[in-house]
Parts: C-alpha cells; sequence; structure tokens
C-alpha cells in the first residue's frame, strides 16, 4: 500500500535539496558552533546570517529563495493591474470605474488571480470560465465581458515579453454560453401594459390635484409621451423647446469614480428632433404655469424650489408611482421601451424609432422592441388576412 506520508516526505526533501542547489556561496560552523552563510543583496553585496543548526540555516536559505521566487512571479494579479495601468489612461473615469467593480465581481479573492501567468494554460482557462459562468449565473454579455477582460490580460503579457504565446488563441466567448444563465424576460416585465399606464395616469392625476408644485410627477408622465432617456430630460432647457419639437442635445451623467453629475452630450453624443404632440405640449405648458406660480422657473425644465431636478429624483419617483398603485416596480426606461414597443406594433420602421430614441436601428430590435399588442389586436390582424383567403367550395 501506498504511504502518502512517506511520499509528501520525499517530495518536501527533493524539493528542499534543489532549493539549496541555487546557493553558490559556502555554508559554514563556526568555532562558536552557529552555522553561517551569506545571502545575496542587490549591487552585488552579501548579508551574513547565523543560526543555531545547519537545518535552520538550511530553512534560512530556502526562504530567502522561495521569496525571491514569489516576488519575481508575474501573477495572472499583477499582469491584469499592469494591463489596467495602459488601459486606465485610454478610458474615461466611469469605464475605470467599472472595470474595478468587475475585478471585484470576476477576479478577487480567487485562486486563479494568485497562478503565475506563465503556468496558465488553456484548460486552466476552461475551467476558470465555466466555474465562475455558473457559480455567478452570468448572462452571455457578461461571459463576453469576462472573456475580453482576461483576453486583454494575456495580450498585454505578450506585448510585455511577460509570456510568449496568448493561452486563450483559439476560445471564442460562444464556446461557453452552454453556461451562461439566460435572463429572457417577458413583455410585461419590460414594458408597461395598457392596464398599468391607466393606474399610473389616474396616479398623476391624483398627484397634480393634491400636490401640483411635486414637479418630479410631471417629469415621469413627459417620460411615457416622449421615451426619452431620465438624464435627457433631466438636462432639458426651455431653450430647447420649440412650438412643434424638441431639441434632445445634452444628458445628466454621472461620474463613478467623483461621485459627482454634471450635464454633458446624450449617450450616443448625437442631438435628435423629437416632435410635440399636442399631449406632451400641454404637459409642458402646465409645467411652466405651475413654475411660475411657485417661483421655480429657470433655464431648466424640470425644476423646483433647489433648481434643477437630477434624474435620480425622476428615476424614484417613477418606482415610487408603481409601488403607490400596487403594481410592478418600473423605471423611466420601461416608458422608452414602451414608447418604442407601441410604435413599432404600429408598424412604425426600426430606422424610424431608432432615431426618434436616439440609439442604433441594431439596439432598438435587440432590446427595445417588444410585442405589445392585445390578443384583440391579434386577431383583428388574423381575421383580414382569413377574409382573403379563397373561399371553400
Amino acid at each position: 500500500m501506498l504511504d502518502v506520508a512517506q511520499v509528501q516526505a520525499q517530495y518536501e526533501m527533493k524539493k528542499r535539496k534543489e532549493m539549496l542547489e541555487q546557493h553558490n556561496l559556502k555554508i559554514w560552523q563556526g568555532t562558536d558552533g552557529k552555522w553561517r552563510t551569506y545571502l545575496p543583496e542587490p549591487e552585488g553585496k552579501r548579508r551574513l546570517v547565523k543560526r543555531s543548526t545547519r537545518e535552520a540555516i538550511e530553512t534560512a536559505v530556502i526562504e530567502f529563495y522561495e521569496i525571491g521566487r514569489r516576488e519575481r512571479t508575474v501573477t495572472f494579479q499583477k499582469a491584469y493591474f499592469k494591463w489596467r495601468n495602459f488601459q486606465d489612461q485610454m478610458v474615461g473615469d466611469n469605464t475605470v470605474a467599472k472595470y474595478n467593480s468587475d475585478y471585484r465581481r470576476y477576479f478577487e479573492n480567487t485562486e486563479f488571480v494568485k497562478q503565475d501567468i506563465k503556468t496558465i494554460n488553456i484548460e486552466r482557462i476552461k475551467i476558470f470560465l465555466c466555474t465562475t459562468i455558473k457559480k455567478k449565473r452570468l448572462c452571455k454579455e457578461a461571459c463576453k465581458t469576462l472573456f475580453g477582460y482576461m483576453n486583454r490580460t494575456f495580450n498585454s503579457a505578450v506585448i510585455n515579453k511577460i509570456i510568449d504565446k496568448n493561452p486563450m488563441e483559439g476560445l471564442f466567448p460562444k464556446d461557453f454560453y452552454q453556461y451562461c444563465h439566460d435572463k429572457k424576460k417577458t413583455a410585461e416585465q419590460h414594458c408597461i401594459s395598457d392596464t398599468d399606464m391607466e393606474k399610473l395616469y389616474a396616479r398623476f392625476y391624483k398627484d397634480y390635484e393634491t400636490n401640483p408644485a411635486y414637479i418630479p410627477t410631471y417629469a415621469v408622465e413627459f417620460a411615457s409621451l416622449t421615451g426619452m432617456r431620465v438624464g435627457e430630460i433631466s438636462a432639458l432647457t426651455w431653450d430647447c423647446v420649440g412650438e412643434d419639437y424638441i431639441l434632445i442635445k445634452q444628458s445628466e451623467k454621472y461620474n463613478r469614480r467623483t461621485k459627482t453629475y454634471y450635464i454633458d452630450a446624450t449617450k450616443n453624443e448625437k442631438e435628435r428632433i423629437f416632435p410635440l404632440t399636442e399631449e406632451s405640449r400641454n404637459l409642458l405648458a402646465r409645467v411652466k404655469k405651475i413654475e411660475l406660480q411657485n417661483g421655480f422657473i429657470c433655464e431648466w425644465v424640470f425644476a423646483n424650489e433647489n433648481g434643477r431636478i437630477s434624474a435620480p429624483v425622476i428615476s424614484s419617483c417613477a418606482k415610487n408611482k408603481c409601488r403607490q398603485m400596487k403594481i410592478n416596480t418600473k423605471g423611466i426606461h420601461a416608458y422608452r421601451k414602451t414608447l418604442n414597443s407601441k410604435m413599432r406594433c404600429a408598424g412604425v420602421s426600426t430606422t424610424v424609432a431608432a432615431a426618434l430614441l436616439g440609439h442604433s436601428e441594431a439596439v432598438n430590435i435587440k432590446y427595445y422592441s417588444f410585442d405589445m399588442s392585445s390578443l384583440e389586436d391579434k386577431r383583428e390582424i388574423i381575421e383580414n388576412v382569413n377574409r382573403k383567403m379563397p373561399l371553400a367550395n
């Protein structure tokens, strides 16, 4: 029978011998019985150490070289932050903050990042990716993000001559999609149904009666009419409101690094024109009247006694209206998806819908278009198709 303890002891002895062979300086016993040797220092210097026994001096030598080896070892973590030292200079503060939070989410305190990057092979990479995806129930987008961080770290290590070749060559994010958690939501989860919208509007009008000077409610209703981003609503100024349109050219942004809000360009950095309807024009007229009566009027469309109303306040108001009506909590983004889906179901092209909402057609199709038609709508469509069928003899 194999004696595990004996095998382990033999392995440790062999490892100890190999470490001592690196030490080419003499080990000797002095007249005082102490054992001595020199350990190399920077710039060609040497440091004398002494111990009571030969075993103790050999242990000191081994520890010295082991510490040196660990310091020279480039772990995945060291290589990652070497890449970050370069990458952080190429991106904005919010992206850097995202990198930091993602590092904590994917890598922090894992055994993988402690490994010598030279020893990491494709099998270790596959195991780490598969395990992390399953454990954290990552969706495909998050899987791609994690894969990207690892791939760029290895590429940086190649560029900096730490390793000769990227071990992830030949691997693709799609190789791991089978382990991903599919977070499919129904149209009802993404959008606001007609029934819930009626309840919300009833709440809006009740607020206007009981607390007409509470401006965030008007901003939420405005979101339902325009599908604007919450930051765009918060940053809208009166000089961008025309007779029959509004100019959407800026948005409130949040710097996650400095924790400050500021006004900048829209998300896609493009201005766009959005038509005013009778409903939205009437809403803006009511807002201006209330703000004039209460002394809130300023350059910002949605303002109170403290000035411009920030995006988080508007978002919080939207969710609070849902809670008050005891319906599923939805934010401003749900109004945006609802308006787009209504347009698409009404036959509006992707090109037009995307232009109105200020994003690409691909984004519109993938993230904003949901079937909002009722059973009656579908029945009418099928009936129209059936009427054109040849009659049976």
